[in-house]
């Protein structure tokens, strides 16, 4: 392993650490909601792409049902064990995924069709690089598309870093969002 693989392993080993001691909270869940819910009515946003938060992740749950409620297209990724991920569009039903937990279930979907896409962050930089769980599933639905609309990561205000160790693979964001609000990396959100 080399120094860069080192450097994002204790990472995530700090945020994910901080992420367990959190406790759920209604008020930041709402707040999620409430600038997405923005994000999208500005943007004009018909189809959004975004995953269902577990565990201490942001809550996406309000904004999902916030979404469905007011017509919009909500595509959502499956997991699979090769490290790919497959969307759907979902309407609330979920089964159980390869790994426990809940996954949503639907028609199958294009990510390319997304005019907006929300992904998981553990942190993210001023630069809008992201560390995610390690895994890679992001980056590489990211770096499979010819143009991908703009991405969003969500984050609580404590997970905007100073900087984030990056490696070529690594796919930026356009924008972080957090309880606080939205802050803007790249011009592809105005």
């Amino acid at each position: 392993m080399d120094d860069l693989q080192v450097q994002k392993l204790e990472l995530r080993r700090e945020l994910k650490s901080r992420r367990a001691g959190r406790s759920y909270d209604p008020e930041a869940a709402e707040r999620f909601c409430v600038h997405l819910a923005e994000l999208c009515l500005e943007l004009g946003v018909t189809t959004v792409a975004t995953y269902l938060a577990m565990q201490s992740e942001p809550d996406t749950e309000l904004f999902i049902d916030w979404a469905i409620e007011n017509e919009l297209t909500v595509l959502a990724p499956v997991s699979h064990p090769n490290g790919s991920l497959s969307w759907v569009e979902f309407d609330g039903e979920t089964s159980e995924g390869m790994f426990g937990f809940a996954e949503p279930v639907g028609k199958a979907a294009d990510l390319a069709k997304a005019q907006l896409i929300l992904i998981p962050a553990l942190g993210v930089d001023g630069k809008g690089h992201r560390i995610g769980k390690g895994k890679g599933y992001y980056d590489r639905a990211l770096s499979a598309l010819k143009q991908p609309a703009p991405v969003v990561a969500l984050v609580f205000r404590d997970e905007l870093l100073d900087a984030v160790p990056i490696e070529a693979h690594d796919q930026p964001v356009d924008a972080v969002v957090t309880e606080d609000g939205l802050t803007r990396f790249t011009d592809r959100l105005n």
